[in-house]
């Protein structure tokens, strides 16, 4: 764990490894054409959100997610976000390609009694092309403050992996790239293992 955030939610950013991300990269390239776009669940407004969950598992970074999965929640209940529940599981996986000028806005998994994640496979290098540059906060994460307007931004980094409530209300910036190059990220729900799949 590298660090906790408590904005009357909480959220936590991790590492993964990068031999970790590769193999997750490499996973998904192989099999991206034949998965199913999960995009008409999500709130993104981009073309290539693909299902990924039957996959995860199998990858090289599962044991590591588990591990990450097992501290939030331990977490959680030190801050008396959750009481000590029962099992939990990974309800929908999907990998989002992020083309230039692609974009996130303000959401919440409002349907899902859980959790969610960012993890990020691929960074492009920004274009940054005003004076007014660090205050576009081009292609970053932001998580919303629940009692103010607040957003805390994370800059997208390799290997960077987020666990958050799935209440809280979060979004992606647009961004230009050099080369056109795509913001690879990968997302998942996890929650109560006798709940329903529900995102949004």
């Amino acid at each position: 764990m590298i660090k906790t955030r408590v904005f009357g939610k909480i959220v936590k950013q991790y590492k993964v490894p990068i031999n970790e991300i590769k193999d997750l990269n490499n996973r998904y390239e192989e099999v991206e054409k034949d998965l199913k776009s999960f995009g008409s669940k999500l709130a993104g407004r981009l073309d290539s959100e693909l299902q990924f969950t039957k996959i995860l598992e199998s990858t090289e970074a599962y044991s590591t997610i588990v591990k990450c999965i097992d501290d939030y929640i331990t977490d959680s209940v030190k801050f008396d976000i959750l009481d000590q529940g029962g099992p939990l599981e990974i309800l929908s996986c999907w990998i989002n390609d992020m083309k230039p000028g692609e974009y996130n806005p303000p959401h919440t998994h409002h349907n899902l009694s859980g959790y969610s994640t960012v993890l990020f496979l691929k960074v492009p290098e920004f274009i940054k092309t005003t004076k007014y540059e660090s205050k576009f906060q081009d292609g970053k994460l932001g998580f919303m403050n629940p009692n103010a307007i607040d957003i805390d931004w994370y800059e997208p980094k390799v290997g960077d992996f987020y666990m958050f409530e799935a209440s809280h209300s979060h979004m992606v910036m647009p961004f230009k790239s050099v080369n056109n190059e795509l913001r690879r990220s990968m997302s998942f729900n996890f929650a109560e293992d006798n709940l329903n799949e529900q995102v949004s």
